[in-house]
């Protein structure tokens, strides 16, 4: 079995594409030139190049069975993706599995959700058979966002106040995107929406990073205007601005807090937890 990866170099598609060279699973990688795909993925020799603003080469989807689909954060998002899902069908690509978003189950007022609305209806229509994978926040946002913070002023910094989320392992999303690539039979039709085993404060992860590293790190919680200045300072968009905020606001309306048990029947096993996760990569925040 052949399958072709988008965003192989991000933080979710390098370990869909990990957990599918652990099963024997040939992995072509879709990357532009710019993308380092031999530093992030050694095992990884089949690479063709791919750019969601440009049309897909016939080579791209050439001997692909199924085909991992995230798309890059763009505004034009929605007419690229159909564009790549045409290709794909016409290329005779069999089943695709696409990452979307636990927000975009209710956030009904940004642009970022809505986009991801319409490329998952555009995935469910294709004549493809489909998995819409809907996760809710990472623990690796920790890393990604808040490393320079948590070792340069032993602080977490969001505007979440007590709010609770569910964060899930992005190894754990790979697991489950693996499993649902390789058996189209079993998961055709279905949207999982992925979380972790129980539900984290802000303050509560900042109290277990601390733990592991042997420091206290501390948790506060920016106003919603400075977080939104200093992102729009950082010079993102103001859609992507828009649909950050609406989750840190959902989580302090207590509405981010439930637990799906999807993730632990796609593993069959308990999804990583936060001890786990932070013992896994103490070296980020020291």
């Amino acid at each position: 079995m052949r399958v072709l990866v988008t965003g192989a170099t991000g933080t979710v598609g390098r370990e869909v594409c990990r957990a599918l060279l652990a099963r024997g699973v040939e992995v072509r990688v879709g990357a532009r030139p710019t993308s380092d795909v031999p530093a992030v993925l050694p095992k990884v020799t089949d690479v063709v190049p791919f750019d969601f603003t440009e049309p897909p080469s016939p080579s791209v989807f050439g001997g692909i069975d199924a085909f991992f689909f995230m798309t890059p954060l763009i505004e034009d998002q929605v007419p690229i993706s159909q564009r790549v899902l045409d290709a794909a069908e016409k290329a005779g690509v069999a089943h695709v599995v696409r990452l979307s978003s636990r927000s975009a189950g209710w956030d009904h007022q940004s642009k970022l959700r809505a986009w991801h609305r319409m490329i998952d209806e555009s995935v469910q229509r294709s004549s493809m058979s489909s998995v819409i994978l809907r996760p809710c926040s990472f623990f690796q946002n920790f890393i990604k966002y808040q490393a320079k913070t948590i070792r340069s002023m032993s602080s977490i910094i969001i505007p979440q106040g007590d709010g609770l989320v569910p964060y899930i392992d992005a190894m754990d999303i790979g697991e489950a995107g693996a499993e649902c690539l390789l058996d189209s039979e079993k998961h055709d039709g279905q949207t999982y929406v992925l979380t972790g085993a129980r539900a984290y404060g802000a303050k509560g992860v900042a109290a277990e990073i601390g733990r592991v590293i042997g420091k206290p790190i501390m948790f506060i919680d920016v106003d919603e205007s400075a977080a939104q200045d200093a992102m729009l300072q950082a010079g993102n968009p103001p859609w992507l601005v828009e649909a950050a905020l609406a989750v840190f606001a959902s989580a302090k309306a207590g509405l981010e807090a439930a637990v799906d048990p999807s993730i632990t029947e796609l593993l069959g096993r308990p999804a990583t937890s936060l001890s786990e996760f932070v013992e896994r990569n103490r070296e980020a925040w020291t």
